[in-house]
């Protein structure tokens, strides 16, 4: 058998089609081969009908992975006797999207108590101006993410909410916590409010988290 350089006349595929390390012989119709050059570092052959060649080098699919993770924790206490949904002050972060089909994980864990010992607060998580996982309406009752009411202790109330979100957005997008009290009286942030001699008083942490994840 010759191991030698086959004539321009024969047969076979010239081995003069290859030009450089890693470069494919395909085929762009039948009978008809063809050279396919190395694609760049870490992509991948995926078949593609609209190329000549029916192939092409790309990037390896990303889905189901984490892109950036953003987070913040609220340690300052926060209060508000508004009847509205009011900015939590420190409890807010901001993540800029890689890719507009990426849906965003939101974590959210919120220390809240309404005071006078009948008040509620209420709560609310928050994507830039739109309150995102509320309850539906029905009548005239208020929507919010949770509520917290505490008819004899008044003792912080661990508010949390794991949510995906899709913005469909590469711009910069907040999320925050929103809290207000539903009728009278005042909504405390991370401050539990005893009785007498401060028996049960205390300072608490909230914390919000947001996970970018790849579609």
């Amino acid at each position: 058998m010759s191991t030698g350089r086959l004539g321009a006349g024969d047969t076979a595929i010239q081995p003069t089609i290859l030009d450089a390390k890693g470069d494919l012989i395909v085929a762009t119709a039948a009978d008809t081969p063809a050279r396919l050059a190395v694609g760049s570092n870490d992509t991948v052959l995926t078949a593609d009908s609209s190329t000549a060649t029916g192939l092409k080098w790309a990037a390896p699919a990303a889905g189901g992975k984490v892109a950036q993770v953003v987070s913040t924790t609220k340690t300052s206490s926060f209060s508000t006797s508004s009847t509205s949904m009011t900015d939590v002050t420190g409890l807010s972060v901001t993540i800029t999207p890689t890719l507009a089909t990426s849906k965003i994980l939101v974590f959210l864990t919120v220390q809240v108590v309404g005071d006078n010992n009948v008040a509620s607060a209420m709560w609310q998580l928050v994507r830039g101006s739109t309150a995102i996982a509320i309850g539906d309406a029905e009548g005239s009752r208020s929507r919010s993410t949770g509520v917290a009411y505490s008819p004899d202790t008044n003792t912080n109330y661990s508010g949390t909410i794991n949510f995906l979100d899709t913005p469909n957005t590469t711009s910069a997008t907040t999320y925050k916590c929103q809290v207000k009290i539903a009728d009278v009286g005042t909504a405390y942030v991370n401050r539990s409010e005893g009785f007498g001699d401060n028996v049960g008083h205390s300072v608490n942490a909230s914390s919000i988290t947001v996970m970018e994840i790849l579609a």
